[in-house]
């Protein structure tokens, strides 16, 4: 169904009149969305990589090809190097995949800096969601996303996503995307 509305409350009404009639199917009357920030992460990773490499080849072409043979010279390379593999390490950029559905919610993330190499994931039935905390921190910088779930034993949240990397549209559409899922849910019962 290819619908267009411009608010949460709107888009709630409409998946209520949905709900009344028997001949949707479950998955028609929660739309899928699927957000992914591949190619800004792919030039965030470049640019991540390609930084050290300059400041290497800066070094080794100064030590090969000029007759200075100061070791000052790698001594500042390899503190700027640290210096920058520290800060790149405080934004948190992450490459994200976001899936909301009639079923399930998932986040799949991986950190961007240097590294790091786990892949992470967040799986959640869609009747078990709860709440959500979207924080900025870093003067407005940081932006992170925080899921809950209702288990036996209460509430558990699962660990932060930096959406950082993300345009801001995005995380506009998957803050919607989890209110509707929310108001369906609260919906239900």
């Amino acid at each position: 169904m290819g619908l267009f509305v411009n608010s949460v409350s709107q888009e709630i009404s409409l998946y209520k009149v949905l709900f009344r009639r028997e001949s949707f199917t479950f998955e028609q009357k929660i739309r899928i969305m699927e957000l992914e920030n591949t190619k800004k992460a792919s030039k965030i990773r470049t640019f991540y990589m390609l930084i050290p490499l300059l400041a290497v080849a800066f070094v080794a072409s100064t030590y090969l090809f000029t007759e200075v043979r100061d070791l000052k010279y790698i001594l500042i390379t390899f503190i700027f190097l640290v210096v920058y593999f520290v800060l790149m390490a405080i934004p948190g950029l992450y490459f994200v995949s976001f899936y909301a559905g009639p079923d399930k919610i998932r986040i799949r993330y991986k950190s961007l800096a240097p590294f790091r190499t786990s892949n992470n994931s967040i799986l959640i039935k869609s009747e078990n969601f709860r709440k959500y905390e979207i924080k900025t921190s870093l003067f407005g910088l940081k932006k992170t996303l925080a899921l809950f779930q209702e288990t036996p034993g209460g509430l558990a949240r699962f660990p932060k996503v930096s959406l950082t990397a993300m345009r801001s549209e995005d995380r506009e559409k998957i803050s919607k995307a989890l209110d509707l899922i929310l108001a369906i849910n609260k919906a239900a019962k």
